[in-house]
Formats: structure tokens, sequence, C-alpha cells
């Protein structure tokens, strides 16, 4: 059983038995919820930690290096993000959070400066930014760090688009239907966002490669509409050619899975009226 709203969910094996556990953000009582596997796919009992306000989104990923997975969420009224590090039996120590700048949507891990370190970006809804917060390996982050995008910033992305082997960072922006893509440095740093029109607000950004040359393509999802669009990556950081397909209405996540074992990534896309659409991938 969950508690009140559950919003976001993430998988991993948090209590170290080789079993999946599940972690869900509840945006309505600040509070994380883990679940941990019997392995035969079922789940004890859920248990609770403290988070901040609304939590939207939960990751889970090892901050600190000791080999426990650890928690983080973006509290979307509290204009934060929580790091809560993992005991590794199940449980956590309690948050520590890092402010983010107005109303925090959707974050990203990854290593944007090569020290071997996790850092993580956001993207702040009600001040048209990306915040980047750099680690220090140790489960905390060096001060924000904000990089502009056009309005209303609700989906991100990461990934090498450029093929420089530095990290680079996409934002979905819902109030003018674009995309703003900054390119790493690979210091930690962004170049200025290019913006590109994708028709849609968009909840849900993917990465990967659709079409086998081995550019990084995108898919994002128009969660207030009826359909999805593909952008072609021409391995410099840009986009040759897009198409939009028709899919249930009202999309607000997204996954790229290759589903049937074919070596093409398929599109798997939930519905904010509870439905799942798999769309195989014919390139």
């Amino acid at each position: 059983m969950t508690r009140t709203n559950p919003y976001g969910v993430a998988i991993g094996d948090i209590n170290g038995d080789n079993h999946p556990d599940i972690a869900v953000s509840h945006i309505g009582d600040t509070s994380v919820g883990i679940s941990l596997g019997v392995g035969d796919g079922s789940f004890f009992s859920q248990s609770s930690f403290a988070t901040g306000f609304a939590p939207t989104m939960v990751s889970v990923r090892d901050f600190n290096g000791d080999q426990y997975l650890d928690l983080l969420v973006v509290n979307n009224a509290g204009n934060t993000v929580s790091i809560l590090l993992g005991y590794g039996n199940g449980t956590f120590a309690p948050q520590k959070t890092f402010n983010t700048y107005f109303s925090p949507t959707v974050a990203v891990v990854a290593d944007f400066n090569h020290d071997n370190r996790l850092d993580f970006a956001v993207t702040n809804y009600g001040s048209n930014s990306v915040s980047v917060h750099l680690g220090y390996g140790n489960g905390t982050f060096r001060t924000r760090t904000s990089y502009s995008t056009m309005i209303n910033p609700w989906g991100l992305a990461v990934g090498d688009l450029n093929g420089d082997q530095h990290m680079d960072l996409l934002s979905a922006n819902c109030a003018n239907s674009t995309m703003s893509v900054l390119l790493g440095n690979g210091n930690g740093t962004f170049r200025a966002a290019v913006n590109y029109m994708i028709g849609s607000c968009a909840y849900a950004l993917a990465m990967g490669d659709l079409n086998g040359d081995t550019y990084l393509d995108v898919v994002a999802v128009a969660t207030f509409s009826n359909y999805f669009s593909i952008f072609l990556g021409d391995g410099t950081g840009s986009f040759f050619q897009w198409w939009s397909f028709v899919t249930d209405y009202n999309p607000t996540s997204l996954v790229l899975y290759d589903l049937n074992n074919d070596g093409r990534l398929d599109v798997v896309i939930g519905h904010y009226t509870g439905t799942v659409s798999v769309f195989l991938n014919t390139c």
C-alpha cells in the first residue's frame, strides 16, 4: 500500500538482498515510501521517510560511495532537493536539503565535471532555469549554479549530444513549447541554451539512438494533446529532422527500452488517463 498521492517512482536494490525494491514520492504528505521486495513480485509493507514539501520525483543512486543506494527527492513546493543517505538495510538517514530555485520539477543525475562523483541538475519551473549542483562525493553538494532556459521548464534529460564525452542537458519548456539544449563544457559548467520549437508542452523527454547512427535522438511527449515527437540528432547537439506520432491523450511519462530484443529502442508512454502505449521501433 502507498500513502497519500503517489507521484514519482524509482526502482533499485535498496537493502542489498538482490531483490528489486520500490521508492515512491508522495506529493500529498511530504514523504517518500520504501517497499522492500520479497523476491517473488510481492513487497513488504511500506516504510515512510520525511522529505520536503510536495515531492514530485525520486531517484535512487549511491551519492557517497559507500555502495549503498541513497535517495534524491525533488520537493516542488519547498524549492529544495532532499538527499537521504541509505544505510544498506532499507532505512535512511534524515534528509539533507539543498536549495534550488522556484518550483523544481525534475532532476537528472550524472558526472558533469569528470571527477567520478555524482552531480545533479534540476528544472526550475517557476524561475525559467536549470540549476546544476556539483557533488563532493560524500552526499553533499556545492551551491547551485543556474542556467536560463525558455519559459516554465519541466522535463529534463541528460546525455552526450555532441560526442565530446561531456554530459549535456535538454529541458522541455511548457509555456512556449520549446526545448533548450545546454551543451556541457566538461568542468561542471554549460554553454548558453540553444532553443528549438517542439510544438507542445512536454512533461517528459528521453534521449537514445533510435536510428542506429550512433547519435543521440530525442523523444518528447505532447502532454496536453495526443502525440509524441521524435527529433533526430546530427551529433553536434543540433537536430535535423523530426516526426510526430499519434498516441493516447495526455501523455505524461516516457521510457525508451528494447522490448522485443531486436537491438532497437522502443517507445513506452504512460498517460494521465491510466493507459500505456507501446511503439515498436522499425528503423
